[in-house]
């Protein structure tokens, strides 16, 4: 599989581009600029995440996992009977619970972020590109999965032409997951 990069200028000319190519079917769009821009952002498709389902799922499962322990540990294996209270009080196993549920939501919005955003990745093979080393100064590029195009390269380079990138070229992709 392969990928086609257009280079571009600012972020106004990579958002433009972004927003016809989507206009005309191309999925899978993806940018790469020095800094981070509401317009660039507007212009690509929302994405789904599913960290907060993650986030959510990890703090319940923290929080029952902590008061279940603590149910195991004082009610039934060692039960003390300590100022009349029962064993199983539960207001005490409240403090524990709720911090075990937020430092477990916690860690699990940490590791997917950096799974879902790709950070645990240092290498890419668009990395390689002639000339990609500038998108931590000053050009923006758009990455256009070839796959997109039913018609061939020679199509797509035809819209890429028509969209005002600086150069174009194709890098071979690893698998997008």
């Amino acid at each position: 599989m392969a990928e086609l990069l257009l280079e571009f200028d600012g972020p106004e000319g990579l958002a433009r581009a972004a927003r016809e190519l989507e206009q005309k079917g191309y999925t899978g769009l993806e940018a790469y600029t020095p800094y981070s821009t509401e317009e660039v952002r507007a212009a690509l498709p929302e994405r789904f995440s599913w960290i907060p389902c993650l986030v959510l799922l990890a703090g319940l499962c923290g929080a029952g996992g902590a008061y279940l322990l603590q149910w195991y540990l004082v009610a039934y294996l060692y039960p003390i009977d300590a100022g009349g209270r029962p064993p199983h009080m539960p207001l005490a196993f409240v403090p524990i619970s709720f911090e075990m549920g937020v430092l477990c939501a916690a860690f699990a919005a940490f590791l997917g972020v950096l799974w879902a955003g790709r950070l645990l990745r240092p290498w890419h093979p668009v990395f390689e590109a002639q000339g990609f080393e500038s998108t931590s100064v000053d050009k923006f590029w758009l990455s256009v999965p070839a796959s997109d195009v039913p018609e061939g390269r020679e199509a797509l380079e035809r819209v890429a032409a028509s969209l005002g990138a600086q150069r174009s070229l194709y890098v071979a992709s690893e698998v997008r997951r």
